[in-house]
């Protein structure tokens, strides 16, 4: 009978000294990211006894949760890979032993934080040796489909410092204000040159240089332009030539009347657009629409 008392008294003591420690452990680890605090619960233990008239002493029975669905504020850092999940979802992990072994076999744990550095192999780890995981992406960026209720197809993300890919110019939108006086009967039809940079495959600094050559009227004013492209690329040769006139009404002057092309791509008059074909590949050259189709 004594031995039951003094059992429940210890176990009383031990649930005690577990919630203790339970909340030591929050409290030294307050500032300590991605950490998951911890309660303690208690239930009693109850023992019956055959006879109605004694009573057994059972104690308490102590039990511990770590919260791992509790979120706590987003820390800024210095580090551009360090990261951490705000709201649901986890980071997936896997352990650099099992990246060196090489059978592809990859272990995954969840995590919700982590301080993520690339290693001399480039491989995003931490300090610990998790490995972050993920969706491995095409050359040009884009990501293939994947399950997204499964691990399938998760890989160790790596950064190649050493390669880089180019991000070749594709479009050019252009607007100029041309002088409709150097279009009218006796001007001096001056022309006009804008450079415009672009980008090669490459990653080298091309330039398109677009000449505005007007067009002088016998009378009046002919609000017509030759516009002439060339490339750096071909060696200041001609990719594009077209005529370019100009609305003159007061509802939509100034705006696009016509484009032709007397070489080069066609314009698109839906679109408002023409495709350079140079050497570095393809360009859309972006002119705006025709007045006509912007009423």
């Amino acid at each position: 009978m004594y031995k039951r008392q003094l059992n429940a008294g210890v176990a009383g003591l031990n649930a005690n000294a577990n919630r203790l420690a339970a909340i030591a452990d929050n409290i030294a680890n307050s500032s300590t990211y991605g950490y998951k605090r911890e309660e303690t619960d208690f239930q009693n233990v109850v023992i019956t006894g055959s006879s109605q008239s004694s009573y057994s002493a059972g104690g308490v029975r102590v039990s511990s949760l770590r919260l791992i669905d509790d979120r706590g504020p987003l820390i800024s850092t210095t580090n551009s890979t360090d990261l951490a999940i705000d709201g649901r979802g986890f980071l997936p992990v896997t352990d650099i032993t099992a990246l060196d072994n090489g059978d592809g076999a990859y272990p995954i744990s969840l995590v919700t934080t982590g301080s993520f550095r690339p290693d001399s192999a480039g491989v995003l780890r931490t300090e610990t040796g998790m490995v972050l995981m993920g969706w491995p992406a095409n050359p040009d960026g884009s990501i293939d489909e994947f399950p997204r209720d499964s691990m399938t197809g998760l890989e160790p993300v790596r950064i190649n410092a050493s390669q880089y890919i180019a991000n070749p110019t594709t479009k050019v939108s252009l607007g100029v204000n041309l002088p409709a006086t150097e279009t009218a009967a006796g001007a001096l039809g001056q022309s006009y040159t804008l450079p415009v940079e672009y980008y090669g495959n490459l990653g080298t600094s091309e330039s398109l240089s677009f000449t505005f050559a007007p067009t002088v009227a016998a009378t009046g004013a002919s609000n017509t332009w030759t516009m002439t492209i060339t490339d750096s690329a071909s060696g200041g040769a001609v990719v594009g030539q077209y005529s370019v006139a100009f609305d003159g009404s007061q509802a939509t002057g100034g705006r696009l009347a016509s484009v032709t092309a007397i070489s080069g791509g066609a314009y698109d008059a839906d679109t408002g657009s023409i495709d350079l074909a140079l050497t570095g590949g393809s360009i859309t050259l972006s002119l705006g629409k025709l007045a006509a189709r912007m009423a």
